[in-house]
């Protein structure tokens, strides 16, 4: 079939037209690797490879199916990492989330409550750690990376600061300034790295639609609220069956088995030496206006294979395990 441009514009459209497509690389990426990945999400990394031409998949507007598979097999699955909620690096992802959202509410930061970037709304205290908990993340996926193909040593800043500092590292232990950018749009094409960042780094990330509340239910402290609360009220009737249908729908789910996954799609990385920023106001497609002087640069134009990170690895100094 040919692809449109209104298929392009529209994941939803784009997902219902190759739906057979998608679903059988979906099948052959579990079977073959083990990897999961649910129809929409799939869908939208091929989407995003199609739109940015990736490894030529497209050619006279249809899809090269060869060569999508060659995508997937050579660039997605060996750049994927997959992190179950109870991984060490995800459990201190989410104690530094709830630290820092009790340190702007408590005035302990500079950050905000009403940032510019979350367009002047309040947030909640939940929005805020899911905020932070998905800003970081990708992070942790680089490091878990570079940590597991490359045996590279990756030391994140967990600090909390009064300050908000510009230009910080993401990597604490590299020689040069290091952007890591999380997107949540499986579907984008665009990486992204700020003014005065030696490199910018890309990866998007799939997770639970509410991490926070994930995590609560499989450590069972969901079960032991509902425990309480039949504990507390006496009344039968309407309320009773309430909570006997809260309990059915939580009894599968075994304290401290957690089944829950995320996954992180290292897209790559680039240099910003020799790139032209992109001036506010200028308009790109699948992304829109740009509110901010940046760095941007197509997901298809990045450095991703294994000779290029273990470059990346030496000219940022990051020693390696032997």
């Amino acid at each position: 079939m040919k692809v449109l441009k209104k298929d392009l514009i529209s994941p939803s459209r784009f997902r219902k037209k190759f739906e057979v497509l998608i679903n059988t690389f979906r099948k052959e990426l579990n079977q073959s690797f083990g990897l999961e990945f649910d129809f929409q999400e799939l869908g939208d990394l091929i989407l995003s490879a199609v739109r940015s031409n990736d490894f030529n998949v497209v050619e006279n507007g249809m899809i090269k199916e060869t060569a999508l598979r060659n995508w997937l097999m050579k660039k997605l699955v060996p750049n994927t990492v997959v992190l179950k909620l109870d991984d060490e690096e995800v459990l201190k992802l989410l104690v530094f989330c709830l630290e820092i959202t009790f340190q702007m509410f408590e005035g302990g930061t500079r950050a905000t409550v009403t940032q510019k970037g979350f367009r002047e709304r309040r947030r909640t205290f939940e929005s805020i750690i899911v905020d932070q908990f998905a800003g970081k993340l990708g992070e942790v996926f680089v490091k878990r990376f570079l940590e597991t193909k490359f045996g590279a040593l990756v030391e994140l800043d967990w600090r909390i600061s009064r300050q908000i500092t510009k230009f910080k590292n993401d990597i604490l232990n590299a020689r040069k300034k290091v952007s890591i950018k999380t997107s949540l749009n499986l579907a984008g094409i665009w990486a992204e790295a700020d003014v005065g960042y030696d490199y910018g780094i890309m990866v998007k990330c799939s997770l639970p639609k509410h991490p926070f509340l994930q995590f609560f239910i499989e450590v069972c402290g969901f079960s032991k609220l509902l425990d309480f609360i039949d504990g507390n009220i006496k009344a039968n009737g309407i309320f009773r069956n309430y909570i006997n249908n809260l309990k059915a729908r939580v009894k599968s789910i075994k304290c401290e088995e957690f089944r829950s996954s995320l996954k992180g799609f290292v897209c790559g990385y680039f240099e910003t030496s020799g790139l032209s920023l992109t001036r506010e106001g200028t308009k790109l497609d699948y992304l829109g206006v740009v509110k901010e002087e940046r760095y941007l640069i197509p997901v298809s134009k990045l450095r991703w294979t294994v000779s290029d990170w273990k470059f990346f690895i030496k000219d940022n100094n990051l020693r390696v395990t032997p």
